[in-house]
């Protein structure tokens, strides 16, 4: 069970993050010629990609994988993805991705660690 976990979290976030999470992340506007720009993600779409994390993290600590483990099976592949989406995607400003990427990538692996820390306290 251990080892289709660490095979499968990996999968699994990965698509999770393709599916929910737009590819392009720049601001645009919503209407041509407005000035207003507004955010291409979903705020019910990054909500269930939490719960995906937290669920694979919690299902990785239930199978005994320990939890600074669980963090790059769950994380690694999303965090990827999404530094790769903000090197392909250069806003036309002020860049402030690297930063974001950052605190985006301490997120999800900081959810994907207590999750799997709850999750070793649950089998107990």
């Amino acid at each position: 069970m251990r080892t289709l976990a660490t095979v499968l979290a990996p999968v699994l976030s990965g698509a999770a993050y393709l599916l929910l999470i737009p590819w392009d992340l720049r601001n645009r506007p919503e209407h041509p010629g407005e000035l207003i720009e507004t955010t291409p993600v979903r705020t019910w779409a990054v909500i269930v990609f939490g719960l995906v994390l937290l669920a694979l993290g919690l299902w990785l600590g239930r199978c005994g994988v320990p939890p600074w483990q669980a963090m790059p099976l769950a994380a690694g592949l999303p965090s990827a993805l999404l530094l790769v989406s903000y090197l392909t995607h250069r806003a036309p400003d002020a860049n402030p991705w690297p930063v974001a990427w950052v605190c985006f990538t301490v997120l999800m692996a900081g959810a994907a660690l207590l999750a799997a820390l709850a999750g070793r306290l649950l089998t107990r």
